[in-house]
This record gives structure tokens, sequence and C-alpha cells, in this order.
């Protein structure tokens, strides 16, 4: 304790240090510390450094059978409690960073297994509303919101709002503690999604285990292979899969999942085989691609105007009227023809 810092203030400063740390998962972090002071007492450590800390690391790892990517959270959480308890910064030693890192090259962590668009439909239609009810409203709602097992319980029905063909939704409570908004559409899986969920509209307290259990309950139904690898988090990493596949660029992924990290949001989505096969066409020229599917910036035509690019760049007007009733809007934005955008069109497609 610095001794021009008066007695009461340093306890107050360091009863607000301990309150940075997470709520919900105090008490893991907690653990963690202690362990960590624990095993630096049995050791007879007075001082932390790096070769302190990569010690401990080794041993949380080699004693609990921790995987490689299971550290990041241990180092983590480490990292704060010091930093909070005893104004200690480990993020200085990169030696740290450095080894967690070679640990974890080459590791393929385990994800759960993702839902696709034909399973959900055969779901959503063949299931009895009976008996699985209930999971079609879980199963929609996770789907079009990306929605984590806490958010489900987080929802009340002050938070859905129906607007007759619309539900808007909104999601008060989050892991990144910032409100997300998604709508269900009564479109798409060849049901009426609107009408499951008012035929669930009861007022019913389901726990975040529940919630878990339904994508391997669907998985079962479908006679899935490893229904076991469906689990909470199956809706999320299947919404974000869906979403990608058709057509969805990364700002659209990230505001529908509310990541803020590009690789982590990259890190939900599940390739799919089909996704392979349109890459393969496109990269081998397959002539079963569309007229207008784009390729590196170029336009696959079944066939061109009656007007050349040289014509279509320069600026006769006896060419204008024939360009103009063979072509739709395509618009060269990488040339520096003026006159392109007059008559090369095609569909209203921009370069």
């Amino acid at each position: 304790m610095c001794e021009n810092v008066p007695e009461e203030i340093a306890k107050k400063g360091k009863e607000l240090r301990s309150n940075l740390l997470p709520l919900k998962s105090k008490n893991a972090y907690e653990k963690v510390y202690v362990s960590f002071q624990d095993w630096k007492n049995k050791n007879r450590i007075k001082e932390v450094t790096e070769d302190v800390i990569l010690a401990f690391l080794d041993m949380r790892m080699s004693t609990y059978l921790l995987s490689p990517c299971s550290l990041w959270p241990e180092y983590s959480m480490l990292k704060a409690t010091l930093k909070a308890k005893k104004n200690i910064d480990i993020e200085k030693f990169g030696a740290v960073i450095s080894y967690i890192k070679k640990l974890n090259v080459g590791y393929r962590g385990k994800k759960s297994n993702v839902l696709t668009r034909e399973e959900i439909k055969t779901f959503l239609q063949e299931a009895d509303d009976g008996e699985y009810l209930f999971e079609k409203v879980a199963l929609i709602f996770g789907i079009a919101g990306a929605c984590r097992k806490a958010e489900f319980c987080a929802m009340r029905f002050d938070d859905i709002q129906d607007c007759g063909n619309v539900l808007n939704i909104v999601i008060p409570d989050n892991k990144t503690h910032k409100e997300r908004r998604f709508s269900v559409v009564n479109e798409g899986f060849g049901v009426n999604t609107i009408d499951l969920y008012r035929r669930k509209y009861t007022r019913q307290n389901v726990g975040i285990k529940t919630f878990g259990k339904i994508p391997r309950k669907i998985a079962t139904f479908l006679k899935l292979e490893n229904p076991a690898n469906y689990i909470g988090h199956s809706f999320r990493r299947s919404s974000a899969t869906l979403l990608v596949n058709a057509g969805g660029d990364i700002t659209s992924l990230k505001r529908h999942g509310g990541w803020e990290s590009t690789k982590v949001a990259e890190s939900y989505i599940q390739e799919s085989f089909g996704e392979r096969v349109k890459i393969a066409q496109k990269v081998f020229g397959d002539e079963k691609l569309a007229p207008n599917e784009l390729v590196d910036n170029e336009i696959v035509m079944e066939k061109p105007t009656n007007l050349s690019y040289s014509e279509a760049c320069g600026s006769s007007s006896s060419s204008s009227s024939t360009s103009k009733n063979t072509a739709q809007n395509v618009y060269f934005n990488n040339c520096t023809c003026g006159n392109c955008s007059d008559y090369y069109l095609w569909n209203d497609v921009y370069f």
C-alpha cells in the first residue's frame, strides 16, 4: 500500500477493482485466481514473472487435461484477476501468448453440428405439433435470430411484437451486453411460422438446459448421425451458415449474430458441400452458370450485344439505339470511358 494514500481510499479502490470482473462468471474467475495463489504459495513463489505464468499454465493443462484452446480462457481469467486484485499486468509477457498460440497450431476443436435448410424444413413439416410444437417455435426463433441458450431464457413476451405478417423480437440481455433485434417472417420452410408461434402463445418457464437439449431432440427425430453433437450452439451456427450460403456478406453476418470480430464470426460458419461445388464451377467456368454469374469482376454472357466493347465505349450515336434495345443496366466502374454505362448494360450489376 502506498504511504501517501489513506487507508480508506486504498480499500475503496481495491473494492472497485474487484467489481471489474464479469458478474455472471465471477466465480470461475475467482476459482482460477485461488488456484494460482495456492500453487504459488505451495512452490514458495513470491514474484509473478513470465516464467511463473508459463509454468502455472503448463501445470493447469497437464493436471486438468485441458485442450489447447481451453488455455485461452484460463489465461484471460488469470490476467483479469491479477490486474484487478494485485494490479499486475501479465499481458506484457509475450512468451505466454506465443506459448498458447504454438499449442493451438494444428488443433481442431470440436464444434456443434449444424442443421441444413432441408433438415429444418423436414422437421417443421413432418414433426407432430402435439409433441414437438415447443421445439418448432424454439427452432424458428433460434434460426431467425442466431440465438444462444441464455438469450432464449432472457426473452419475455413483452420483447416479442406481433405485427401480423412479421414478428419483431428484442433480445434484452446477451453475452456482449448489447441489445439485439431480429424478425421472423411468414416465409420459407413450407410452413406458417408465425401461426406456430401463436399456437404456442402460453406463459411457460423453461430453463437453459432444456433449450440446450432441443437441437439433439430435433436431430434424433430426423435420425441424423451423432445426434449428441447437436447442442445448444447448433441453432446459432446453423443460422450463420444459412445466411452465408444464401449470399450474405461478412457485414450482414456480424450484424446478424452480434459479432464484433470478423474471425469469430467466420468460425461459426459450416462450410457446405454445395458452396464448394459453386466455387469449383466458377473456377472451372462451368457452362451451367447463370448468364449473370459474376466471376472476378467479369460477367459471363450467353451472347454479347451486337456492339463490341470498343464500339460501346465510343460516341457513335447510330449504335446507341441498337445497344439499348439489347441490354439492361451494367455499370463498369473500373472503366475510364464515360459511355460504358450508356451502352453496355445488363441487369443493373455494378463492376
